[in-house]
């Protein structure tokens, strides 16, 4: 059976589209879903990184600059960001990819759709993060889809915060997703896939927090 990579019907009708998914025996459209899922990463990041979004910790560097090397610094920033904007979607596509297959003997072109459906969850999430951001000033740590507000009345933790801003809806949205499609894996039971989701989106947590904390300036 062909299956088309739907990635939105994947996301609102994903039980039928999961098992499509899982029995199909060639994927059309997976390469270009994916070549269009990078284009949205890298605007997505170019446009966060020009606006400055998530760059408080170079903000202060950058603002004992004259003029035309703030811009300069700006513009080297935005081209910071759309490269991570490039290397992130193959992160977060071709690693977990790798490891489930690895331990879940699944297709891994199936894996790569699978991380395809689930990184268009991120996309949504990263551009409503960039639109609180610039219309409502609201910052990640304070996004109303995420822990990150709730964490702020618990404690004054800097790293603690940003770690519980990283736990949102959109993030438990993939984990469940991901689950739902690996549980039909024969090798192993779904207590172990349960514990291996959840575990690749602890560590992504705590990689994002940790990423995201640094302080720029101290490194100069």
């Amino acid at each position: 059976m062909a299956y088309r990579l739907q990635l939105f019907k994947g996301l609102f009708r994903s039980t039928d589209q999961l098992y499509q998914l899982s029995q199909a025996e060639k994927i059309r459209g997976l390469w270009t879903k994916f070549s269009l899922l990078l284009l949205g990463s890298v605007l997505l990041s170019l446009l966060a990184g020009y606006l400055g979004i998530q760059g408080e910790s170079v903000s202060t560097y950058m603002a004992e600059s004259d003029t035309s090397t703030y811009e300069w610094l700006k513009v080297l920033f935005a081209a910071g960001s759309g490269l991570w904007g490039l290397l992130f979607p193959l992160f977060f596509i071709f690693i977990p990819a790798l490891l489930f297959w690895t331990f879940l003997e699944i297709d891994f072109k199936k894996l790569v759709g699978l991380q395809c459906i689930v990184l268009t969850i991120y996309l949504i999430e990263y551009a409503l993060l960039i639109a609180w951001n610039v219309f409502f000033s609201i910052p990640r740590d304070s996004s109303p889809f995420s822990l990150g507000v709730a964490a702020q009345y618990a404690t004054e933790n800097v790293i603690a915060i940003r770690f519980f801003s990283f736990i949102t809806i959109f993030q438990v949205w993939i984990l469940v997703i991901q689950y739902r499609f690996l549980r039909t894996s024969e090798a192993k039971g779904a207590p172990f896939v349960f514990l291996m989701v959840f575990l690749m989106g602890l560590v992504f947590w705590i990689l994002s927090t940790l990423f995201t904390s640094i302080h720029v300036e101290n490194l100069f």
